[in-house]
């Protein structure tokens, strides 16, 4: 049977798209809501969707792990060399470890993706950028997570691919990129208001004249996901005085070196074959590899150099900047390889429950990983408590009040799956659910949107206010805290920290989501399965919606029945627990 031949179309930006020739769309992501007018009359198709279903995920997180333990040891060996130093493995791994590990995730999707797409259709043409100046290396790893999302990077790394796997046997048109030679991103949020500058001002000049009692033994305490009064108390624990230590912001003027990166390369790869995969992502690491890491290692040294941070720390503790500060991760690393305990807080949940999370890069790099309770085969988890509401009141909801959907936003594409159609899916999902209810608790309802909702392409707001222009949409006005003692029911839409927030605080809480206990560990199921058993977790929004029907003229009756109160302490005695002396258990938890 003959294939069906198309023109691919791999982004949004309609420059590389052809409207006189039947289409096809590599994915969800070229398709943008608000140009709808657009796309809907084309002769077009989406390609099916790569790597969902859990035997798929699995078997490509299990491909992931390996590729990066195979490429992990190389790119140590290249920076030592390169740097002309020794560091061991560990620091390295705490200094590109995260992005490595996005690395093979998103050349794993981006391969098999087009792969699985050229096995589908024979493919007539496809147009990219002019793209001898432009660079896939980004300045960091934060830049580095907006590229995946970005029409110009994916543009230019599609290209590249079909050029390696030898798939380019069409026709390719070539046209000049509408920005400046480099990478681009999207705003990583709005402007922020006056009164949050004043304050993250007013903190800066605290911050800088605490900095000036700071002694070069103290214990580093940096974001530790605590309340700030209880930080504060945690320093005044170690007979400190306290500090408000902030990362400075990393700008380089480096840019990516082609030769040397080329050079460095073919060392890395003496024989290239175009359909092995772990050969296409060794001989494309350095050409991604971020800048801060090479060209700008020195420069970034430098700017870890000048930093007033204890010089000889009795230990580091965080549960924030392991991942994209690249200045606390250099200055740690060094720190941890002259002996310096490092200590990292859990920041959120999907810790302990996540199944492609496991484990994660700042549990392998930690000396101890204080979880919210669990524990789960590394001697670094040590069980702890739910950070961020350590010390504070009990939150309050209102039994009379309303009802609060709180919403997931589009991932970053750095998983090895099309999160973009799962994302779709769980739309309509959401609006499956709302359907459903009742006239009371719909009239009630509020839908809370997730504050990163604006940096992404998925336009929620117009998509909500066609589904049903009278639904109260909340786009981040007042604190979720203010939302939640407005209403009576709280519905969470994804397994999420405020899922575990809610449940701790015992708030009468819901939660749907699809695909069942697909994303959870073996060990986690148990715990869950509980939820379900007391109707507090559905896995439908039907299921979601009945009982939202059943319980709302008397949350409280509902929740406070003991199968339902029995289930909530169990989960969170185990994911979410709370401590009636945190400051007392954690100084116990961070003692050397």
């Amino acid at each position: 049977m003959s294939k069906e031949r198309r023109y691919l179309i791999t982004t949004a930006d309609e420059r590389t798209w052809e409207f006189d020739r039947p289409v096809v769309f590599l994915g969800e992501w070229c398709r943008l809501y608000d140009r709808k007018h657009i796309w809907q009359d084309m002769d077009a198709i989406v390609a099916p969707p790569y790597g969902l279903g859990v035997a798929k995920k699995d078997a490509d997180y299990a491909e992931a792990r390996t590729l990066e333990d195979m490429l992990f040891p190389l790119l140590c060996n290249t920076l030592n060399q390169h740097h002309g130093v020794q560091h061991n493995e560990r620091f390295w791994r705490i200094v590109f470890g995260h992005w490595l590990r996005r690395y093979v995730n998103v050349m794993i999707n981006r391969v098999k993706t087009l792969k699985q797409c050229f096995d589908v259709y024979d493919i007539l043409g496809a147009t990219f950028y002019a793209n001898d100046d432009y660079s896939l290396a980004t300045t960091d790893s934060l830049s580095a997570i907006w590229a995946f999302n970005d029409d110009e990077w994916n543009n230019a790394l599609n290209a590249r691919i079909l050029t390696l796997l030898n798939l380019i046997n069409f026709p390719v048109k070539t046209i000049e990129k509408a920005q400046s030679p480099g990478f681009r991103f999207n705003a990583l949020g709005t402007a922020p208001k006056l009164k949050r500058k004043v304050l993250k001002c007013g903190r800066q000049l605290v911050g800088k004249c605490l900095s000036w009692f700071a002694r070069d033994n103290d214990v580093f305490i940096i974001n530790s996901f605590l309340p700030k009064k209880e930080e504060i108390k945690l320093h005044l624990a170690f007979q400190q005085c306290p500090k408000l230590w902030t990362s400075p912001r990393l700008e380089l003027s480096e840019k990516a070196d082609k030769v040397l990166r080329e050079s460095l390369s073919n060392k890395m790869v003496s024989k290239f074959s175009y359909n092995n995969l772990q050969d296409v992502l060794t001989l494309m690491l350095l050409e991604l590899l971020p800048i801060c890491y090479l060209e700008g290692f020195k420069n970034l040294d430098n700017l870890v150099k000048q930093q007033p941070w204890p010089k000889f720390p009795k230990f580091i503790f965080t549960s924030n900047n392991f991942d994209k500060d690249e200045v606390f991760k250099l200055w740690a690393a060094i720190k941890v390889e002259s002996g310096v305990k490092y200590f990292i807080g859990q920041h959120g949940n999907n810790y302990g429950t996540y199944r492609y999370m496991n484990p994660s890069i700042e549990e392998l790099t930690a000396d101890k990983f204080l979880t919210w309770g669990w524990a789960d085969g590394l001697t670094q988890h040590t069980p702890a408590f739910v950070f961020q509401t350590a010390g504070k009141k009990t939150k309050s909801y209102n039994s009379q009040g309303g009802l609060l959907l709180i919403e997931l936003h589009l991932e970053h594409r750095f998983v090895t799956w099309d999160g973009t159609f799962e994302f779709a899916s769980y739309f309509q999902d959401q609006q499956h659910f709302i359907k459903l209810l009742e006239s009371q608790p719909r009239q009630k309802l509020t839908v809370r949107l997730h504050g990163a909702y604006q940096h992404l392409s998925w336009d929620e707001v117009d998509r909500w206010q066609a589904f049903d222009p009278t639904l109260k949409i909340n786009t981040g006005g007042g604190t979720i805290t203010e939302l939640i003692s407005q209403s009576r029911l709280v519905v969470h839409s994804y397994d999420s920290t405020g899922i575990l927030d809610t449940l701790s605080q015992n708030i009468p809480t819901l939660a749907f989501w699809q695909n069942d206990f697909d994303h959870l560990r073996e060990s986690a199921k148990p715990y869950y399965q509980l939820l379900v058993n007391a109707e507090i977790v559905h896995l439908t929004p039907e299921s979601a919606a009945q009982k939202v029907n059943k319980v709302w003229g008397d949350v409280d009756n509902w929740w406070g029945q003991s199968d339902v109160q029995d289930a909530r302490r169990k989960f969170c005695e185990q994911y979410a627990k709370i401590s009636q002396n945190p400051l007392s258990q954690l100084k116990k938890s961070l003692s050397i």
